[in-house]
This record gives structure tokens, sequence and C-alpha cells, in this order.
């Protein structure tokens, strides 16, 4: 039998906004047909975020968390495609994700097919010089939120993000219909590509949906109709809310009313789901086609378990509502409707493609193969999972506890680390995490020296002089944010505050200094793996 793949990619999908994860109202009923018919994986957490890091993770197999974070692809990386070329297998990479496009990050690489959408986000600069006439930037968003947000920031970067919506509508003014959607554009092609496809070979294809990314515009925004979850509410439809902090700048009722947006984009994504779904029934590739749904992180929205007081990810903060993400598989001959809780991470995307494809899983893949997990071989893949930034933040998730260590610049620099354990032998990887924020209060009965501030000021200076806008430093696209992070970790009771509301680590230090040391360890074996 030869055996294809279809792996496709929802941009900013919360977990907990499809009904198959436990949403009791919002309408999904094609991702919840597809976890009926496959295998729904209820604790998959995004390794490296955001965007570039977690697809980089996804092609590669590789933990990108201590591997740089928001990069292209190296040359002595091995993906997905790479793997494929020169076997008989067509592969296909049909896109709107702007960032993925990046000629020197080299993403498409090694895809025999390669279609890319324009205008979504990052990509609007493709419509900058057509003329605003229908639409006034000024209408999608509330008075009262542009004056808070002036007066906390200053005129130029309301200006530009103004200027992002002003872009953003130049390209919607002449095509505001939900055919006329990124997501509606790039399952077309994929089918295009399906019904063309040689039979007579094995293909494997990749369909990157930027949406339900923000911009949150769904079809009632342009329409006489309410928004379909929001049906009462009178403000402006701010489908391109200011990145920021929320509290001083939008009411519950501003940030609910986004949220519903989103939620009625998630549900357009879910009706060109079932469009593929569908065609793969009719053009017979159920049988021997692996079909993955799969996304690169949840999106921040308001306050709680909304998204801990910011409004798209302008903090590098690898909470539950942005790790956790949502992962289906339908795999012939395996049993479908389970549900597994066992972790599985991002990077098993790569090894678990190529185990199906024939090809087998490249010695330079850390992720696993689900594949034995799904056909009840093994019970578990890892006694626990991880998730953060590059650079900026690790977290940890077990069966009980979420641990988030906001990292500091000492942590990720190799020569200090060297130098300071060459001079601490004795001294646990706790010693290193004191820098400028000191040490946890609840930990001071543990062997640690915290770095000398001229230390710490040199490593810093070093760390800042190698950044660059289009590498390391570039771990959000929300305009005006920052790199603003607690200076004390956290530690949360997962079964009782899955949504790590309450910091428990007053509670708690010894099972926060064992995790810090256990996921501090595994940071270390996966740097030099």
């Amino acid at each position: 039998m030869k055996k294809n793949a279809i792996v496709i990619m929802f941009d900013s999908l919360q977990f907990n906004y499809l009904g198959c994860y436990g949403n009791t109202w919002i309408k999904t009923p094609n991702m919840d047909r597809l976890a009926r018919e496959g295998v729904l994986f209820e604790n998959c957490y995004v390794e490296g975020l955001p965007t570039v890091p977690c697809r980089r993770s996804m092609h590669t197999g590789r933990f990108t968390l201590v591997e740089g974070g928001w990069r292209g692809l190296r040359t002595d990386d091995t993906t997905i495609a790479d793997l494929c070329w020169g076997r008989p297998i067509d592969t296909a990479l049909i896109f709107d994700c702007p960032m993925y496009r990046l000629p020197k990050f080299d993403y498409p690489r090694g895809f025999d097919k390669v279609w890319f959408t324009h205008g979504h986000e990052a990509d609007d600069y493709f419509y900058e010089n057509d003329p605003l006439l229908h639409y006034d930037p000024l209408d999608y968003v509330d008075d009262d939120v542009l004056e808070a947000y002036k007066n906390r920031v200053g005129e130029a970067p309301v200006k530009g993000c103004l200027g992002e919506v002003a872009n953003y509508l130049k390209q919607r003014q002449y095509g505001n219909k939900k055919e006329d959607r990124y997501v509606a554009k790039t399952i077309r092609n994929a089918i295009m590509y399906l019904k063309m496809v040689d039979r007579n070979k094995q293909f494997f294809l990749w369909i990157d949906s930027f949406d339900p990314h923000e911009p949150w515009d769904p079809p009632s925004v342009y329409s006489d109709e309410p928004c379909m979850y929001d049906p009462d509410y009178k403000g402006r439809d701010m489908f391109l809310p200011f990145g920021e902090a929320v509290e001083g700048l939008y009411t519950e009722a501003q940030l609910h009313h986004v949220r519903m947006l989103y939620a009625e984009l998630v549900t357009l994504c879910d009706e060109y789901l079932g469009v593929l779904m569908d065609t793969v029934r009719e053009l017979g590739f159920e049988e021997n086609t692996l079909f993955w749904m799969v996304s690169d992180h949840g999106e921040p929205m308001g306050n709680g378990e909304h998204g801990h007081g910011i409004m798209r990810k302008c903090r590098p903060w690898p909470y539950e509502e942005l790790a956790h993400a949502p992962m289906i598989l339908r795999v012939p001959g395996v049993k479908p409707g389970q549900r597994i809780k066992a972790f599985v991470q991002s990077c098993d995307v790569a090894p678990t493609v190529c185990d199906w494809l024939g090809i087998g899983v490249h010695p330079n893949m850390q992720g696993k193969s689900l594949l034995p997990l799904i056909r009840g071989e093994v019970d578990k893949v890892y006694d626990f999972a991880i998730a953060g930034y590059n650079g900026l933040s690790w977290a940890m998730y077990t069966e009980k506890w979420s641990y988030v260590h906001w990292v500091r610049i000492m942590d990720n620099d190799s020569e200090y680390r060297k130098e300071f354990f060459a001079k601490n032998q004795d001294f646990s990887h706790l010693a290193a995490v004191g820098g400028k924020a000191g040490r946890h209060p609840e930990l001071e009965n543990t062997k640690m020296n915290a770095p000398k501030k001229e230390e710490v000021n040199e490593i810093e200076a070093r760390h800042n002089a190698n950044a660059s806008l289009d590498g390391e430093a570039q771990w959000t696209c929300t305009p005006s944010s920052t790199v603003d992070r607690p200076e004390r970790d956290e530690l949360y009771d997962r079964v009782n505050d899955p949504f790590q509301l309450h910091n428990v680590i007053a509670e708690h230090p010894d099972v926060a200094k064992r995790l810090l040391m256990q996921l501090t360890d595994y940071i270390d074996d996966l740097t030099n793996s």
C-alpha cells in the first residue's frame, strides 16, 4: 500500500475553542468529527514558541526551545521534505503564513510544489500602495481604547498600529466574503493539488493556514449580520486589537467581543476543514492517508484564563492558553475515537510522518513517532512536557504540576554556564538562575550563588550585541511588544488549577526546587544531543 500524509496547520488555534476539547458553546462539527474518526491528544504542548520555532520543530523533529528560537532552517537541519527528496514521494507546501516565506529562512526548501497566498499580517505590505477608499481604520477601534492606548504609549506606536489596520483593510475592501478568507483560498489550493497528484506515487502535503490568527475579522465584521457568538454587542469590531496589557485599556465586554470574533473565525476554519475532509474521502485517500490537524500555539486574549492579562503575543509567556495546543490524528487501521492523555510535543510531527511514509525516523530527530502510542504498543513517550520561548522562558508540565521559569540571560549563555560551573562544581543548576532578579526566597536553603552584577552586565551586553531583528529578537510579530516578564518563577497545581491562576510556589518550595532541577537537567541534555 502506497502511504500518503496530509498535515494541516491552523495557526493560533486554542485547544479549548473546540467542541471535542470540551467547549460546549462553539460550533466545530468537523474538528469534532475528525476526533471521532481519529485520535485526540489531550496533552499536546508546543515546546518552542511561537510561530516559526514551532514550525521548525515540526519539520525537523527537534526541540527548538534550546536551539535558537525564531530562526530559519540551517543547512544541517533535516526536514520531512528533505527526506522525501530522492524518493518516489511527491511533496507540496500550500500556505499563507508570511513569516514562513522569508527567503533566507528557507522553510519551503525541499518541497516539489510551493503555493503561497499573499496578504496575511506581516505580508500586508504587498497591498501598501493600494489606495484605501472604502474603509476607515478608526471604525475598527473603540474611541476609549484608542485614547487609553495613546496615553500609555504615545502617538507614534498608535500610528503604527492604525497603519497595520489600514494596510489590512486595503485588501479587504475588495474581498470580504468568507470565500475570500485566507483559509478558504489555502484549502482550495490544497484541493486542487489533491485532484492533480499522481496516484501511482506517494505524496506528502503540508497545508498551512494562518487563520485563525489575527486579524480576527470573520465575515460578520463586514456585513449587517452580528457576530454569531456575541449578537447583542454594541461596540466596534476591534478585529486587530492593540497587543498590550489589557488592564486599563479594554473593558471586559470589549475583551469578550474580541474573543467571540476569534471564535467565529475558528468556526469558519472548521467549515473549510470539512470541505477538505470531504474531498479526501471523495478522492478515495482515506484508506491510505495519514490526516493530521495541528496548531503552533493558542492565543492570549484577556484576563485570567483567557490570557493572564495580555492581548496577543506581546509577552514571552508560556501559559496554558498559549502552550497547550490541539492535535488530532487520523491514521488508517488505528482504532478511532481514542483520547490519549499521555504528553506529546510539537517535535513529534516529523518522526511520526516519516515513520508512516516508510522513510524511518532520522537519527537527528529528538521527537518521538506517535504510531506506537496510538496503536497501544506503549503507554507514553514522555514523562512530562516542556514549552517556552528561547532565551526568555521555560515551562514544564507534569501530571500534577506546571512550573514556569523566567529565564535570565545566563541560563542560555553557554560561555557563562561553562565558566560558572567550572568554578562551582558542587553547586546544582539552581546556581545559575539568580541573576538580576535575585533568588526565590522559598529556595534560600539550597546551595546557590547568584552571579555578580558585573558578570550579569557583561553577559547582557554580549547578548544584546548579537541580537537581530530578523533572528533571535523577533520572538513576536506584535507591534510595540516588549520582553517584560515576572522576576519570580511560578508553580501551579495542574489538577485543581489547570489555567495557572494561583501561584503556589510559596506553599511548595521543595516541589519547585525539584522541578527546576529536573527542567534544567532536561534542557542541558537536549542542548547536548
